[in-house]
């Protein structure tokens, strides 16, 4: 959700249970989450349709976003063909991109403002390894150049290591951008480039190099102007919690609440204002979500009206108070749509609601 009325999502055209046809494709709403309208783009069609294809959505607002889309290759070509598609009106019209023919899946895509983007290609995760081309764009994404990929043999490197599972990808400026991994080692698990995109290197924490012990999770960062938020899970010890003032240069360790458990996911809405929700092993939510009105200094506890219990559960904020919450139904035929929830007061209280599709 871009904001309480207005936001995207990838729905299944078919259950992908029970039909063969299904594909993965752009809805909107404008209401709340409670309507839902298909936005495909009529050029994105054919992709989208395509047995295994990758799709990547990406929105800035309630009226800009992009969808990424690589088709498989049908006739075991090494090289797939991918294109990225832009709506500036809350997808009525879309723009094309320039096919990129190219290994890699799009797995992450990311804009910092209308016109700067970023996608990061992969070729697969194998014996921890996940080798990655990062392309960028200038021009709102209708035209991708290569910025960096991780290193073959014979040819320079631009510090994106094959090692680790690329999480996350954040741009907090048309030069500053970071890429986030699931790593056994902590130098490796967060990566910083002020070029752009071009050159990565480790980014210093102020966290012990033995943290990783049995694996680290870094979840974002986050920017709000140049107010940076990064959470390192390393369960069953408690996780890490970073702030920073200057995108990103320096950082320093603030303590998370007691009941905020070994997986927390933490949004901000501005640099003081965010939200907590609780979580523990297999993500078992918390009786207690917390809000913050100082930067993550202090928090408050907040008891929550309903207890989600449901493995897999989301939540997806869009300030301290408002927020949305839901969780995967079953894909078996004659199955009830799984209800969503929206509360107005931080979880005290949550009102349910089935979302619905809007007839063509």
């Amino acid at each position: 959700m871009t904001s309480a009325g207005t936001g995207w999502a990838l729905r299944w055209t078919q259950s992908p249970a029970g039909a063969n046809d299904g594909y993965l494709a752009p809805a909107r709403t404008a209401d709340g989450a409670r309507t839902w309208t298909s936005v495909i783009p009529p050029a994105a069609r054919a992709l989208l349709a395509t047995p295994g294809a990758a799709v990547v959505l990406q929105a800035l607002d309630g009226e800009r976003a992009w969808l990424a889309v690589t088709a498989a290759a049908t006739d075991g070509s090494p090289m797939h063909l991918t294109e990225v598609f832009g709506t500036v009106n809350g997808g009525r019209t879309w723009t094309t991109s320039a096919p990129l023919q190219v290994s890699g899946y799009a797995v992450l895509l990311r804009f910092a403002g209308p016109e700067h983007g970023w996608l990061l290609m992969a070729d697969g995760v194998a014996m921890g390894q996940e080798p990655v081309q990062l392309y960028r764009s200038g021009d709102a994404g209708l035209r991708w150049s290569l910025a960096a990929q991780t290193p073959k043999t014979g040819t320079e490197s631009s510090g994106l290591p094959a090692g680790c599972d690329k999480a996350a990808l954040a741009f907090a400026a048309a030069s500053v951008g970071y890429v986030s991994n699931a790593c056994n080692l902590l130098s490796d698990a967060l990566l910083v480039s002020r070029d752009g995109g071009l050159d990565w290197a480790p980014q210093p924490l102020p966290v012990p190099a033995t943290s990783c012990g049995d694996g680290c999770q870094v979840s974002g960062p986050q920017f709000a102007g140049q107010t940076g938020f990064l959470v390192i899970d390393r369960a069953p010890e408690a996780p890490y919690f970073l702030v920073s003032e200057d995108l990103g240069v320096t950082w320093r360790s603030e303590p998370l609440p007691s009941g905020a458990g070994e997986d927390p996911r933490i949004q901000f809405f501005s640099p003081l204002s965010g939200m907590l929700v609780s979580a523990g092993p297999q993500g078992v939510i918390g009786h207690l979500f917390y809000t913050t009105a100082d930067g993550g200094q202090t928090w408050t506890a907040v008891p929550q009206g309903r207890f989600f219990t449901q493995p897999g559960t989301s939540f997806d904020f869009v300030s301290a108070r408002t927020g949305f919450a839901w969780a995967a139904g079953t894909d078996a035929q004659g199955s009830s749509p799984p209800a969503m929830y929206l509360t107005t007061d931080s979880g005290r209280t949550w009102v349910a609601f089935t979302p619905h599709l809007a007839a063509a």
